[in-house]
């Protein structure tokens, strides 16, 4: 089971929504250094944390496991997640 289990509805469509969802990660490859590519409606994250993006015509589900450090750190990477998450389905 992920460390974070976050699933946000939206009604944009799945390509209107994969297009945020990626300018979103691109912002956050940018401020903390997330690495990761698409195959298909999926982004999978490979650092600093391990896991996945997926985009539905219907919701955007993120699901990350984090390392024995990064877990002290939980709360803040939701909350960072739940923000961008937000303002990119706006």
């Amino acid at each position: 089971m992920a460390d974070i289990n976050i699933t946000r509805n939206h009604t944009l469509g799945k390509e209107e929504a994969k297009k945020r969802a990626n300018d979103m990660l691109e912002k956050m490859k940018d401020k903390v250094g997330i690495k990761g590519a698409w195959a298909g409606d999926i982004f999978n994250v490979t650092d600093p944390v391990k896991g996945t993006f997926a985009v539905s015509d219907t919701s955007i589900k993120c699901e990350l496991n984090l390392s024995f450090l990064m877990k002290a750190m939980k709360g803040t990477i939701e909350q960072k997640i739940n923000e961008s998450l937000d303002k990119a389905l706006a």
